[in-house]
């Protein structure tokens, strides 16, 4: 801004014409048209960033999920972008591809950019220290899907362990002999919430259930894992998956292998989508309503105590 010739006109008017301010300051036309006519000239665009640092914010939130392809997280992603925009907010994705030395470089470059507030679906265990900095801070980082310290951070997550329970006792009532579950990464709180739940419900039952956990929520881990554990056992005749990307895994094997899913294999899942509508067997399915989750995290992070207005 210090390089561009004002005509005459001051930094300091000038900077109040480009950052919307000439009717509080009360510039005349005149000088706001002489002030355009440079903006105009130079295809001048002034730094957003450095207005914010000045500002004490930057009015922009950072997010980041574990995985760009699982339709949950890139829906909520969506309605965030978008409530975000909306109240003037801009939204910055990160992906950690559920990787803890991922995620906390994530969270470093969005801290870097001088984000005023952080959503976070952790892919750290519930001991990890990353986020004790912040346990006693009044920056806001608030924990989606996937719990942080509850005692220190606010959470917006699922009943996870009471609907995987209700999913089970469902998946009981099907005649299958050979039972699957199929989880991922068991030392986060989402996961083993959720397999509490199944035992919960599986506890009374005599069937065999065999237990497997993908390291990682990505349908091609959960693909890799299963077309493993096929060359060893039968195909299952009921099968408990914990995210809707983990059943597609084990879809992409069998379709593969097969041609087509067994019209007796049982389905349990988290994570709804249309696609179940065209499976000939039979399925059971927790939906997760994007767009209310999406709203309560952005209530809570602007009603942070530690965001500045």
């Amino acid at each position: 801004m210090k390089s561009l010739g004002w005509r005459g006109v001051s930094r300091t008017t000038a900077s109040y014409v480009i950052n919307g301010k000439a009717k509080q300051y009360r510039v005349s036309d005149k000088t706001v048209e002489k002030v355009m006519a440079v903006v105009r000239e130079h295809n001048y665009h002034p730094n957003a960033v450095a207005a914010g640092l000045r500002a004490g914010r930057t009015r922009s939130i950072g997010l980041v999920i574990p995985d760009l392809e699982n339709t949950s997280y890139t829906r909520i992603a969506n309605y965030l972008e978008r409530q975000a925009r909306q109240r003037g907010y801009q939204l910055l994705i990160a992906c950690s591809e559920d990787q803890p030395d991922n995620e906390m470089r994530c969270i470093e470059h969005l801290l870097q950019r001088q984000v005023d507030a952080i959503i976070v679906s952790t892919s750290l265990p519930p001991e990890h220290p990353f986020y004790q900095r912040w346990a006693n801070d009044p920056f806001p980082i608030v924990a989606l899907d996937r719990a942080l310290d509850r005692e220190h951070f606010t959470s917006v997550v699922g009943a996870d362990q009471d609907d995987a329970e209700m999913l089970a006792e469902e998946l009981r009532k099907f005649p299958a002999e050979t039972v699957l579950y199929l989880g991922a990464l068991p030392e986060l709180s989402v996961s083993f919430l959720r397999e509490q739940g199944f035992r919960t419900a599986w506890k009374d039952d005599p069937r065999e259930v065999h237990f497997l956990y993908a390291n990682s929520y990505e349908r091609e881990a959960a693909a890799q894992l299963f077309e493993k554990w096929l060359e060893t056992h039968p195909m299952p005749q009921a099968l408990f998956t914990t995210s809707f990307a983990l059943l597609q895994g084990v879809m992409d094997v069998t379709l593969r292998r097969d041609g087509k899913l067994p019209s007796d294999l049982a389905i349990a899942t988290f994570g709804d989508n249309e696609l179940l509508d065209f499976l000939q067997c039979p399925v059971l399915a927790v939906a997760q309503r994007h767009r209310d989750v999406a709203e309560r995290v952005l209530e809570i992070v602007l009603a942070s105590p530690g965001r500045t207005a």
